[in-house]
């Protein structure tokens, strides 16, 4: 069953597409004209026989198309839960819900998780993981068991994240939940052959040219994940994007400043415009004064809550970025 749900999450946009054009096919047989076109291509089988096989072709096309359909749904609300770092505080609520604790002990688990959420918006791992493992001692949950093996991936430490790792995929199997054993194997055993998030070339590669952005936040243009470069004559400053995020995601750009020397800096904002992080070369700050040429930079920002957050580059030509979302 894991095996299945993971495989579903996997091939939704073929689904969709297949469902699509099986849409597209159906209305097409319903016009009068294709019947009597099919009869004169055959010739010797009369109008009304293609008519009743035509007929009962798009019967069985339309329930293939719905059951495409309902598939594909599926496959994306699988997923949209099964995706690495989704888990919130509702999520703990709803786990705590069934737990075996009085109301004061599920309050105080709530403010560990929501403390060492905010531990991790400020960078402070060693805080965050604090509050994380004392939660879990008092209440052990999956939600927190969870984030604590995404803590430790982003602290880097692969020797306690192996350890986090193992005893969530345990207490998954134990409570058989399915779901949280598709995630947890989305996010790969530690030490398994996955392409390193800090890796040493994570920044070397094919680029795409960093697309155009906005002026402000109001026409910021949404970016993917990926590898980017700013190619541009005229640079790339004040350069306006946005990107989804769910409450306990995180986004992290990691760039690199010219090699010929030159500014480079990004700056991330929450859903209201505030300035929550930054990295690089200030928004202001004068060519002269830019950091040495190829140095590299990192600025990432863990959402408190979902909504639309934004970033905007300050960068000369030969800056590249990579855009990550966990």
């Amino acid at each position: 069953m894991t095996e299945l749900i993971g495989g579903l999450t996997q091939v939704r946009d073929g689904l969709s597409l297949i469902a699509f054009l099986s849409l597209v096919v159906l209305f097409a047989l319903r016009t009068p004209k294709v019947p009597a076109l099919i009869s004169r291509m055959l010739r010797t089988v009369p109008p009304q026989e293609v008519s009743a096989l035509l007929r009962r072709f798009m019967t069985l096309g339309f329930v293939a198309f719905l059951a495409s359909a309902s598939l594909a749904v599926l496959a994306q609300a699988l997923n949209q839960f099964t995706e690495p770092g989704v888990l919130t505080i509702e999520d703990l609520r709803s786990e705590l819900a069934a737990a075996d604790a009085s109301d004061a002990d599920k309050l105080q688990i709530e403010a560990l998780y929501r403390l060492a959420m905010e531990k991790l918006n400020q960078r402070d791992f060693d805080a965050a993981i604090g509050a994380l493992q004392k939660s879990i001692a008092a209440i052990p949950t999956l939600t927190a068991q969870e984030m604590l093996v995404h803590l430790y991936r982003l602290k880097g430490d692969a020797d306690a994240e192996a350890k986090a790792w193992a005893a969530a995929v345990g207490m998954a199997r134990e409570r058989r939940d399915r779901l949280a054993m598709v995630r947890l194997d989305r996010i790969g055993a530690p030490g398994a052959a996955r392409v390193d998030a800090d890796g040493e070339q994570d920044l070397i590669g094919t680029s795409r040219q960093l697309p155009d952005g906005g002026d402000a936040f109001e026409s910021a243009v949404e970016l993917s994940p990926g590898l980017y470069g700013c190619a541009r004559d005229d640079h790339c400053h004040w350069r306006w994007f946005r990107q989804y995020l769910r409450s306990g995601q995180s986004l992290a750009v990691r760039f690199r400043s010219p090699p010929a020397g030159g500014l480079a800096g990004v700056s991330v904002y929450d859903t209201n415009g505030k300035l929550v992080a930054a990295a690089g070369d200030g928004a202001n700050a004068m060519r002269g004064n830019a950091g040495p040429r190829s140095s590299i930079y990192e600025v990432s920002w863990v959402a408190p809550s979902s909504g639309w957050y934004f970033l905007s580059t300050h960068a000369d030509r030969g800056t590249v970025l990579r855009v990550r979302v966990n």
